[in-house]
């Protein structure tokens, strides 16, 4: 494990030099891109190298720095379940980066040196954020996270939508983190030190002598994770944040920097809280706060014209898939293990998935912007024989995050909605639960038809000249795509990691699980067998119907042949009879305009007090920018440009300065 450390520590200098050498470069963009890419590169083989290794050998730690007087250290230590995040955060950085290479072009007049070097120094944060053991640097590393990513976030210095979105980012995100810094400096009060284990003790300690307080800085951690993993009404900040990002950061957001508010949360509830009846709330909490995320996320998305305003919205979905398994799963650990084992296994196993088909979906919206500078789908039509890979990647990631088998989105929903049904035969919340997860997946379903039908199908203006993107574009989508269609057939790759990051959670196997054969499928286990899925069977099964249907046209000998399409005797121009994407499932949007009774708002309207509270807009994003805007005016009054008054400035400061000093002191 030494070795599996010493391999991050690598990692992360590799990343940060890179970030200084690319800067070097900004000035020739293609460049600074390669060279940003190599780096990259190095980085995640030095991960890889970690991530076997952690699951390989027993854990260890490093320590890096030590402040005895903090009762702090910077220290690192790989386990199974940082393994699984730094691969999602490995994989999907090494693809977004060739990605952006050649899409950075699209923004012909920013300084590439704005989004390179700014995008090394976020995934060495994010690496940082999975090694680390110590919450002092935990914090430093996630708020450095924060940063970066929101300067990638408002990349377009020009673009008011992008300042807007960033400035939400920024207060919601850091108002989430000062939630964890105090949660973290009560617990460090008492128990002397910012350790991870000496916090576990402390907060196990709490929920016994003194529950009502512990379940509040459960709570403040909660409110730090969930927010950042994009779950409502934490995460408002996220639908406005990914369709203005660069789309390689789009996809690095949706497919990696999200998942670690996930990782906060299994950390925080399977490794920092002992198993025990006090955390069947916090299960049932986190089921609920994820059916919302899934109900509300998939059905705003569904009404969405832009493209990657859809998918965002289907990250809120998603992941509220995932935190509906864990929920089940931590509300089962204390009398159902084997339960728990199979939600928390399909929570994990769809955090993976999820980082491969959203980042997929993302990259290809971007492809089609990069080559139509459009986002609006009622504007685009016909792109599949003028752009191939793209159609077959986001095709292929569309099916997966729908979960239609065999593809990798069907195990992990499968996993979770059979938790929640099993979960559901002794607490009948779970049932319901399980069952609108269903319904919401065919809503995704329906989702992605629409944009596949509106951006890729039917018959498009062929004088546009659209072509394929570069190939250093096409390779992260095929990519990301084929490991849609891996992780879907054999599912057991991932699930074994996943048992492994499960027993240490909690020192048991993941009995409810059988991924041992991996040609044999997946087996769920609760005192008998009770469900069984084999991805190989459905494989086989799809290629002989194939076959039967190729064979029935064949023998059939009927010929084709391509005609204008009748339009009552006249002519007219696709575009003009063309179905728009804002007119599809229009009695669905009716039945269902209670979810988002704008276009701006996506939060129930019933009770309209409880709607005035999510709007977040309303009472805390406008007066705190009207409010800053003020106090800054006011500080601008005071450069007259006048020695004595900047003097008087400085002993004024020194005064207050002192002043906090003797306090803090005292």
């Amino acid at each position: 494990m030494a070795n599996a450390v010493h391999n991050v520590e690598v990692s992360i200098v590799i990343l940060t030099v890179g970030s200084l050498v690319s800067l070097l470069f900004a000035r020739r963009r293609k460049l600074c891109g390669w060279v940003s890419f190599a780096f990259v590169c190095a980085s995640s083989v030095y991960t890889g190298l970690a991530v076997v290794g952690a699951c390989t050998v027993a854990s260890g730690e490093h320590t890096i720095l030590s402040l005895p007087q903090l009762g702090s250290r910077l220290s690192l230590r790989i386990d199974p379940l940082s393994a699984i995040f730094l691969a999602i955060v490995a994989v999907i950085a090494l693809l977004s980066t060739l990605y952006s290479v050649r899409y950075m072009d699209h923004y012909e007049h920013d300084n590439v040196a704005k989004f390179f070097p700014v995008l090394l120094l976020c995934v060495a944060s994010m690496t940082g954020v999975l090694a680390c053991t110590d919450f002092l640097f935990f914090l430093i590393f996630w708020e450095s996270m924060t940063l970066t990513s929101y300067f990638l976030v408002t990349f377009e210095s020009e673009n008011a939508a992008s300042q807007r979105a960033g400035l939400k980012y920024f207060i919601i995100t850091h108002g989430a983190t000062l939630c964890m810094v105090a949660a973290v400096l009560f617990l460090w009060r008492t128990s002397g030190s910012f350790a991870f284990d000496a916090i576990r003790q402390t907060l196990s300690a709490l929920l016994v002598t003194r529950p009502l307080l512990a379940h509040t800085i459960i709570f403040l951690f909660f409110l730090g994770f969930a927010t950042k993993a994009g779950i409502l009404p934490m995460g408002d900040w996220l639908p406005d944040a990914h369709p203005v990002a660069p789309s390689g950061m789009s996809a690095t957001l949706s497919g990696a920097l999200v998942k670690l508010g996930i990782y906060g949360l299994v950390r925080l509830f399977c490794f920092f809280l002992v198993v025990s009846s006090a955390l069947k709330i916090w299960g049932i909490i986190l089921a609920l706060a994820g059916t919302g995320s899934l109900f509300v996320g998939t059905l705003t998305a569904l009404r969405q014209t832009d493209t990657k305003r859809l998918m965002a919205f289907h990250t809120i979905g998603q992941i509220g898939y995932i935190c509906l398994g864990l929920g089940v799963g931590i509300y089962c650990l204390d009398m159902y293990p084997a339960l728990a084992t199979i939600a928390l296994a399909g929570a994990i196993l769809h955090a993976v998935n999820h980082a491969c088909f959203k980042s997929c979906l993302f990259l290809g919206a971007g492809s089609v912007l990069y080559r139509t500078g459009k986002r609006d789908m009622d504007q685009l039509g016909g792109l599949a024989r003028f752009m191939p890979f793209t159609t077959g990647a986001t095709t292929i990631a569309s099916l997966s995050i729908a979960g239609v088998p065999p593809l990798n989105g069907f195990a992990s929903k499968w996993l979770i909605v059979a938790g929640c049904l099993l979960a559901g035969m002794r607490f009948p919340l779970f049932l319901v639960l399980g069952l609108i997860a269903l319904f919401i997946s065919l809503a995704t379903l329906a989702s992605f038809l629409k944009v596949l039908a509106s951006v890729f199908l039917g018959k498009g203006d062929e004088s546009r000249g659209v072509e394929e993107v570069p190939i250093s574009m096409i390779v992260p989508q095929v990519t990301l795509a084929a490991l849609c269609v891996l992780l879907g057939i054999f599912p057991q790759l991932v699930l074994r990691f996943v048992g492994y990051a499960i027993e240490g959670a909690n020192a048991m196997p993941v009995s409810g699980v059988d991924a041992t054969r991996i040609w044999g499928g997946l087996r769920l286990i609760d005192g008998s067998p009770v469900g069984f899925w084999s991805p190989l069977a459905i494989l086989a099964a799809l290629a002989v119907l194939a076959l039967l249907c190729y064979g029935i046209q064949r023998a059939g000998g009927a010929q084709s042949r391509s005609v204008p399409v009748w339009y009552c005797g006249e002519e007219h121009a696709p575009d003009l009879v063309r179905y728009p994407a804002s007119s599809l499932y229009l009695p669905f949007k009716h039945a269902f305009q209670g979810i988002y009774p704008s276009g701006r708002v996506h939060v129930p309207r019933f009770p309209a007090s409880l709607r005035r509270a999510l709007d977040f807009d309303q009472w805390l994003y406008t007066p705190t920018v009207k409010a800053i805007d003020r106090a800054a005016d006011r500080v601008s009054r005071t450069h007259v440009g006048t020695p004595q008054i900047y003097l008087l400035w400085i002993v004024i400061g020194a005064i207050v300065v002192t002043g906090i000093l003797l306090w803090v002191r005292s």
